[in-house]
């Protein structure tokens, strides 16, 4: 989850607004998500969408546009401290690194993502596509592991990382690589689910779970599920 920062005058005197939520309007509108009270900002001036640990915002406004780092932009992928000027108000973006469980190390070896990595990576072609099959998918409704109760793990059957192991000790882990194949696997109150994002994915290339090519819609996962993942396989337990 990332975080919005706006400056003011002084330097001591910052507001944080987390991104917390599939879409946030800012603007001068008061029943805006992030609200600036500012004649320079429109009344819907920029569209938030964050997608797992990425985010991307969108211009709204007609008049003063939306800038990053000194360029005006339509549509952008967020990278951490970003400086976004909306208006005559200046943000910085932070991304959320904090991915626990799992070390940098095991990362790569397990095709995990980084935050932002997605988005780096995805063709700019492909992001729009990506971000609306993405807010259609069932990840959008995960949740956070209970207290208390026991965390699923995917282990690495093949290649080089064969052997490791990933605690799923967070609501959505993100596997693959971008631009080949994308996955999420997402918790919700009866189960596991894992779900295919094809816009940040090779049209030809789809990952499987147990030998069965994956569609749009949710896979339910069962203790003992094996998902190839561009060529990789993966065991689910629980």
């Amino acid at each position: 989850m990332g975080i919005l920062i706006l400056q003011g005058t002084n330097a001591d005197d910052k507001i944080e607004y987390k991104l917390d939520h599939a879409r946030m309007v800012v603007g001068r509108r008061p029943s805006c998500d992030i609200h600036l009270d500012d004649s320079t900002v429109s009344g819907e001036h920029a569209l938030i969408i964050n997608i797992l640990d990425d985010s991307f915002i969108e211009n709204l406004s007609k008049t003063n546009g939306t800038w990053i780092n000194g360029k005006r932009i339509r549509k952008s992928v967020l990278q951490d401290g970003d400086k976004i000027k909306i208006g005559a108000q200046r943000f910085i973006y932070k991304a959320d690194n904090d991915m626990p469980g799992v070390d940098a190390e095991d990362f790569e070896k397990t095709m995990i993502l980084k935050p932002g990595q997605v988005a780096r990576d995805v063709a700019s072609s492909n992001q729009v596509q990506a971000i609306r099959d993405a807010e259609d998918t069932a990840a959008m409704k995960a949740i956070d592991p209970q207290p208390g109760t026991d965390v699923a793990v995917l282990r690495v059957l093949t290649g080089p990382a064969r052997g490791k192991e990933t605690r799923l000790d967070r609501s959505m882990v993100t596997l693959g690589r971008p631009g080949v194949q994308v996955v999420v696997i997402s918790r919700r109150k009866d189960a596991h689910y894992a779900n295919f994002i094809p816009g940040a994915s090779d049209k030809a290339s789809k990952p499987t779970v147990n030998g069965k090519p994956m569609q749009m819609r949710a896979t339910r996962l069962n203790d003992g599920d094996i998902i190839n993942l561009a060529g990789v396989e993966i065991e689910f337990k629980c």
